[in-house]
């Protein structure tokens, strides 16, 4: 129907068709990738809507929420946006570029492949093919990403969301930019913040160069939210307590997916949720401002003392930005287990969730039911990103 060739598997295909259904016409975009032993295909229903939330509704904890808004306004350097493939780095990364006046200065974008338009923003694709072309069919830079983003932050820009790091060349020209007139973002794939900070590092070659214009690091995952029509409430042992670094009495109850309902005191599955007992996805993040102290931990190479100096400052790791959404009743501990189970530890561990977020434990209404037993692994969800 897409009308991609079934048998190439040597490079990317990509093309978007329509389909209609009860909820009315959507726009589809299918892909396909040759991988060992066959083709992977990826369907991506409504592109341009997928990418487009609100800053407020990225799923930042309200400190966090503060700290990217400091970041925000600092507006010079380079900010480090990161996250495994499709959880939500390019959603941020729109959301982010979005809060940059682009009618009172100049904003552009550099994408190889653009998931959706920002009004008022001039967007910049790079085709591997050899041609770069900017908003409006013009030509810009030539033939190497590398090449397109040094075009681009020759002509003055006060900010640039660069979408890719395909390679050394393309980190290279961002570190050698003014980074006192120009605020670039930069996505790239990484566990979490401090992985994309050494990663960053290692792409320049430069310690000095890469450290001395990092202003911020952030990272992100994905959740599941749990279906509020039929999530069930249960109290939490003790020994769940201490497992997730809560301290026992402060939290008394937890929710954890359902997929039934009662109706006329018969279980039928959920209408919300249609069964599944997750509704929607929700980012958890790590939000670092990189300030004097910690740039020049950053050229010294010593990622211990810059850890140190974050957990000084108490900021919320990934790991406790999502025990504090399965604390207000937004998630699973089974999905933050999920989520949390490939961290390595190498993020800064701040005070306890219940702090991070500046307040107690939330206090939703219902009846408590048996505590969940070790939860076996979930099979991720598809998510948009």
């Amino acid at each position: 129907a897409a009308k991609l060739d079934v048998n190439d598997r040597r490079k990317k295909q990509q093309n978007a068709i329509e389909v209609s259904g009860p909820g009315g016409r959507h726009v589809v975009r299918v892909s396909s990738t040759g991988v060992q032993g066959g083709m992977r295909t990826t369907l991506l229903f409504n592109p341009d809507k997928a990418v487009v939330r609100k800053f407020e509704d990225l799923g930042l904890l309200s400190s966090q929420m503060e700290q990217f808004k400091a970041i925000i306004s600092d507006g010079k350097g380079v900010v480090l946006l990161t996250g495994r493939p499709d959880n939500g780095r390019t959603t941020t990364l729109y959301a982010v570029t979005r809060m940059h006046d682009a009618y009172t200065s100049n904003v552009q974008t550099v994408e190889i492949d653009p998931q959706g338009a920002i009004e008022g923003v001039r967007g910049n694709k790079f085709d591997p093919s050899g041609t770069a072309t900017a908003e409006g069919g013009a030509p810009v830079g030539g033939g190497e990403f590398s090449t397109l983003v040094r075009s681009i932050l020759r002509r003055d820009p006060t900010v640039v969301s660069v979408a890719e790091l395909p390679d050394a060349a393309t980190a290279k020209e961002i570190s050698k930019s003014d980074h006192e007139r120009t605020r670039i973002y930069v996505s790239l794939s990484a566990p979490d913040a401090l992985t994309a900070v050494q990663a960053w590092v290692k792409a320049v070659g430069d310690i000095r160069a890469a450290g001395h214009c990092l202003h911020g690091a952030i990272g992100q995952r994905l959740v599941r939210k749990l279906c509020t029509n039929c999530r069930v409430p249960y109290a939490p042992t003790p020994d769940m307590l201490k497992r997730l670094g809560l301290p026992e009495g402060k939290v008394q109850q937890l929710f954890k997916k359902g997929g039934q309902v009662l109706i006329k005191n018969k279980p039928e599955v959920c209408p919300v949720c249609q069964g599944v007992g997750y509704q929607g996805t929700e980012g958890v993040f790590e939000v670092y401002p990189i300030g004097a102290e910690e740039r020049e931990f950053v050229v010294q190479g010593n990622l211990q003392a810059l850890k140190s100096a974050l957990r000084k400052k108490q900021y919320p790791s990934i790991q406790h930005a999502a025990i504090r959404k399965a604390v207000d009743g937004v998630t699973s501990v089974e999905e933050v287990l999920r989520v949390t189970a490939e961290t390595t530890g190498e993020g800064a561990a701040p005070a306890s969730p219940t702090q991070a977020s500046g307040g107690g434990a939330a206090q939703p209404t219902g009846t408590g039911g048996g505590s969940p037993t070790k939860p076996a692994p979930v099979k991720p969800a598809p998510s948009n990103r």
